[in-house]
């Protein structure tokens, strides 16, 4: 299992708006973004991308 982060720190790390993550994640634009169930806080792997415009994943 790998290293995660959560919305606030991702959205230091990439220099934006933490209600800007948690969006990302509900458009399933982070690969590997997950949460338990829906209103709990998201975990995004360590090393994910920031979303390109445009592409999407799966996040189940």
């Amino acid at each position: 299992m790998g290293d995660f982060l959560g919305t606030k720190a991702m959205a230091e790390k990439w220099n934006c708006r933490q209600s800007q993550i948690s969006k990302w994640c509900r458009e399933g634009k982070i690969q590997g973004a997950q949460q338990d169930k829906k209103g709990s806080p998201w975990r995004i792997p360590i090393d994910a991308q920031k979303p390109i415009k445009g592409v999407h994943y799966e996040n189940r």
